[in-house]
């Protein structure tokens, strides 16, 4: 894979907002996006403190 490949496919990973405000994934990331995510050194662990990271700036900022 080819690194606009690569990038073409995390691109997909997205965040939706709930109706409690808070936002989570769209869907669970693929089989290739982990694969990519893992060279990173990124799993589904660190996306999660990542997402949650994000909701806690995005509500202190909304406010």
């Amino acid at each position: 894979m080819n690194v606009p490949a690569a990038v073409r496919e995390l691109e997909k990973i997205e965040l939706m907002r709930c109706s409690q405000g808070n936002y989570i994934l769209d869907h669970a990331p693929t089989k290739t996006q982990k694969t990519i995510l893992k060279s990173f050194d990124i799993d589904a662990n660190v996306m999660k403190r990542r997402n949650r990271s994000l909701c806690e700036t995005l509500e202190h900022v909304s406010k």
